[in-house]
Order: structure tokens, then sequence, then C-alpha cells
């Protein structure tokens, strides 16, 4: 049972969040079993937003899936889900993958973070949370990593966010630009834009060059592939002059993967 859970995991996670499940193909074993439960786990939890009409009834789904933990760690009968037999079979760390699940409770609340110093520690708690269950183990790379591909992930991702009227961005960086929320949702911040995101990309680069000076274990480097997905997203956000609308940035990267292999084969991201 827990085989084809995982090969159903594998197969959501291939829909729902292809940048984590390409690096996947570069481990093996344990290490490839537990990289696809955990981030299968992270796609559940991060939908939950846009699964529910109303908060409470995000907080409800968010509380079911601390109780699937809680009978994982217990032993206890197992929910049909292929994700939670796939994480029982897998076993990872459960102190971080619920710690990510109490950070996916700011989801639930539209206003923009107060600095950036908000918007990190949410990407740390959704992110870093996320790659310290992936690396199996307490290194001091884990944490920066997923915290860069959070921070990353939300620059990338705000036309879907202006499109839902959400504004995942530090609020006093928007009023220094003299960008309101209606003008940002529409695509009307102009250049002035440029002035929030970079400092956002800025941010997570510092964290991508810690994680390098910590060098990531060679045995499970595939879990700091993730780092190299960031990496590569802000380099083409800077082409971009720092304008996540601009339309080059949807086009597909069909040579990605071949930048995970070398990544991988180097043991640099």
């Amino acid at each position: 049972m827990s085989e084809d859970a995982l090969a159903q995991a594998d197969r959501d996670l291939r829909k729902s969040d292809p940048d984590r499940w390409r690096t996947t193909l570069f481990a093996r074993g344990e290490l490839r079993a537990r990289l696809i439960a955990v981030y299968a786990f992270n796609a559940e939890i991060a939908r939950v937003r846009e699964t529910v009409s109303e908060p409470m009834l995000g907080q409800i789904r968010l509380q079911w899936w601390r109780e699937a933990l809680d009978e994982i760690e217990a032993g206890t009968k197992l929910r049909k889900h292929p994700v939670v037999l796939a994480l029982a079979a897998a076993r990872p760390e459960f102190a971080p993958l619920r710690a990510a699940i109490d950070a996916r409770e700011r989801d639930l609340d539209d206003a923009p973070y107060a600095s950036l110093a908000e918007m990190t520690d949410y990407a740390r708690g959704v992110g870093g949370s996320i790659s310290r269950a992936a690396y199996g183990l307490d290194h001091v790379s884990a944490e920066p990593i997923g915290t860069a591909y959070a921070l990353a992930g939300i620059l990338r991702a705000l036309p879907f966010f202006a499109r839902q009227r959400r504004t995942p961005l530090p609020a006093d960086l928007l009023d220094a630009a003299k960008i309101t929320t209606d003008m940002l949702h529409e695509n009307k911040a102009g250049p002035a834009l440029r002035q929030v995101i970079e400092p956002v990309a800025a941010q997570a680069r510092a964290m991508l060059t810690e994680a390098r000076v910590a060098k990531p274990p060679r045995g499970i480097f595939a879990a700091a592939l993730p780092g190299k997905v960031a990496s590569l997203a802000l380099k083409r956000l800077a082409k971009a002059n720092y304008d996540p609308f601009d339309p080059a940035l949807r086009r597909p990267s069909p040579a990605d993967i071949w930048r995970l292999w070398l990544a991988n084969s180097l043991r640099r991201f």
C-alpha cells in the first residue's frame, strides 16, 4: 500500500509542484521517498487557501493535517490519503512539518506583510521548515535554502496572487514606492515596482549565499536542489528588470533539467 501511495504522491507532485518534483529525480531510495512525501505534503497545505471559501474552513483543513501527523506518530489507524500513507512510510521529522502547517495559517490572511522581515519569517516557516524535513538531518544549510526558495516562489507567483487580489509583499516597501494594492493587482505599478521586488530578491540571494557557505552534505544534495531552482528564478527576474509580470518569465525553460543535473553533479547551486 505504501508503494502505491508513494507512486500516487509522486504523480500528484509532478502536477502540483513540477519544480520541486524535478529535483527529486536526482535522489534514490529512501531519500527520494522522503522528498516526495515531504514535498507532496507541502503541496497539500500550500493549496488550502485556494480550496476554501472562508478562513475558518482553512483552519479546519490545516487541523486535519495536524491530526494526520499525530496519528502517524502514534501508530494508530492511518487516514486513506496517499500523502498521509507516503509520510507514514518515509517517516520524516514531523516537528518541521508541524511548523509549516502553523506558518500556512498566514495564507488565510490576505493583508500585506508589515515588513520584509515579516515576509522572510513567513518564508522561513513555509519553506525553511519543509527544507529541514526534506534533509532528514539537522544541517545549517537547510533552512536558508527553503527560505530562499519560498521568497523566490512568491515573486514568481505574483501575477497569480494579483489576480486573486492578494498582496504578499511588504507594506512598508509598497508605501515607500507609492504603490497601492489596486495598482499592484491591476499591474499598474510600473517601474516603481522594482523598489519593492529587488529588496526581496536580494534577501533571497543572501539566503542562498548563506547556504552555499554551509555546504549541503553530499549524500543528500538532491534536497538542496531547490536552491538551484531559486537561483535560476532570481537570475531571470533580474534580467526582466525585476518585473514579475514580464511575459518572458512565464515561458518554459526545458534546459533547466540539465542545469539541475549539472548542479547536482558539481554540488553547486
